[in-house]
Order: C-alpha cells, then structure tokens, then sequence
C-alpha cells in the first residue's frame, strides 16, 4: 500500500472525511463523530484537516484544531482508518504528518485523549509515538453514542506529544523485575486486582480487546472500566506522585513508576527546600 498523506479541501474531500469517521466509529452519516459542516470549517479556518489516501481513496483522516490564535498546543480532536487499512502504516503516517503540520507553524506540541482499556491505542501512542501521559480524567465526555463507546463511562487519559522531540521510547519489558501487577485479566476475561505496594512500580494490565468484550459482556466491560478507574486515580490522583513511565513490550500492561518523593518543607516560615533527586523510577 502506497499512502499519501495531505490536507483536505472543499465540500466533497469533508463529506469523505465525515463518511470515513461515520464508518469507523459504526455510526450512520448522520451521527459522525463530526459532522461534515464542522469538518469542513475546520479545514476553511486554519484548522489542520489531513486525508490519507491509498491511490484515489481515502483510508484515515486526523483532525486538529489549535486552542487559540496563535497558540503553542494543537489538539488532536480524532484520528480514524478504516478497518481494511488497518495495521499497514497509515495511523503512524497520520501522526508523522500532522507533527509535520504542526512543527511548520511554531507549534510545540499535540495533545489528544484516548481510552486507557485500548491495548493497541496505548502501544502506539507510547511505544510508536513516544507520547507523554498528562492527565487522567474521569467520565471526560458526555456520552457517547456511537457504535464503540455507546453505554460506557468516557474516562479518559491525555496524551501529550512534542512536537520537537517526537522521539518512540523503549518498550517496557514485560517480566520487570521490581513492578509488581495490580491488575490483569482472569481466565473469564474479567478483570483481576492485586495489592498495590506503596514502594514498588506496578504494572496494570489491559483486556485483549475490550471494544469486542463490551459487545459480548458489557458487565465485564464495565467491571474493566471501574478497575482501571481505581488504579488509575491511585497511580496519578493529586497525591499519588506517581507516573505513567511506559507500556510493556507485550502491549499488554501499563507501567507506573515509584511514587516520587515529596519535597521537604520548611516548617518555620513554610518554604520548600529544593531537591535534587527529582522523580524515582523504578528498574
């Protein structure tokens, strides 16, 4: 498969895009993630609107808009291929391009969200991408009714991506020495929680494909979600000082680092005394 990747234009090219998206998310026209007036717009005002295409078809589209004029962060609204693309390149030449886009326009870096409980998305956003993890909230959208997220609480993680050092990191290895798993799947595919140790780096695992267990037991999809809301709020919650320090070379397991060490405070005027050990991560 030959790819090109390239802005889109015009009524026709924001039609397709929407058709892509409607199509990808299992939604009728009608429904699309975004609508092709808004896509279209998008594109017309400065938005970063890009199609990639196998000859004359079009197999992924992302779609960005910065936050205000001028503004250091593009925020990386949906990105979607088509399922017969899948796994050939386009997602990463999507990426590639709309940093491109974004480094041609002074802007330092891209951020999206995407669910935690998706294996692939998260290999790829870290171990492909080499993405940071800003933040996790809880239920981050209203509902969403489409054909993947339809019933399910919308938390969510926030990717942050450099522009300037879009570098992949180094997979996790899977048998870490010192983490220890807080979460993994049982037999059943429900998910399993373990004791989190305060001094160790935990590895929380993910389904194999929660968007087919939704379908199939959407009870133990939401057993999932719950699950990981509880590990997630206590590796990154305002006092947990914990961070998200990789994804396992297996793509199965996420890695949080051991809880940094609180700086010291003055107690008789109430200053922080500085430190120069910064965070601690495990091995």
């Amino acid at each position: 498969m030959s790819i090109e990747v390239r802005e889109l234009h015009g009524r026709d090219e924001a039609e397709a895009a929407t058709s892509l998206l409607a199509a990808v998310w299992g939604t009728p026209y009608e429904s699309a993630p975004i609508p092709g007036d808004v896509v279209m717009s998008i594109g017309a005002w400065g938005g970063c609107l890009l199609g990639a295409f196998d000859g004359d078809e079009l197999v992924g589209v992302a779609v960005g808009i910065a936050a205000a004029p001028h503004s250091d962060t593009l925020a990386s609204l949906i990105a979607g291929v088509l399922p017969k693309a899948a796994g050939t390149g386009v997602g990463r030449a999507l990426k590639d391009a709309q940093r491109r886009w974004a480094a041609e326009r002074d802007v330092a870096r891209i951020e999206w969200t995407y669910d935690p409980l998706v294996r692939r998305n998260a290999h790829f956003n870290l171990n492909r991408l080499g993405v940071g993890i800003a933040a996790f909230h809880v239920e981050h959208y209203p509902p969403i009714p489409d054909g993947i997220n339809e019933g399910d609480p919308t938390d969510r993680l926030l990717a942050r991506w450099d522009v300037r050092d879009a570098a992949p990191r180094e997979a996790v290895d899977d048998d870490a020495t010192r983490a220890v798993v807080v979460l993994e799947e049982d037999g059943r595919g429900w998910p399993r929680l373990h004791e989190r140790p305060r001094d160790r780096a935990w590895l929380v695992g993910t389904p194999a494909d929660i968007e087919s267990l939704r379908r199939a037991d959407p009870e133990a999809g939401l057993a999932w979600r719950h699950a990981m809301r509880e590990v997630f709020l206590a590796g990154l919650g305002p006092d947990a000082r914990r961070a998200v320090t990789g994804f396992t070379r297996g793509g199965a397991s996420w890695r949080f680092g051991v809880p940094r060490r609180p700086r010291p405070r003055c107690q008789a005027r109430g200053h922080r005394v500085h430190s120069r050990r910064g965070l601690r991560a495990g091995p």
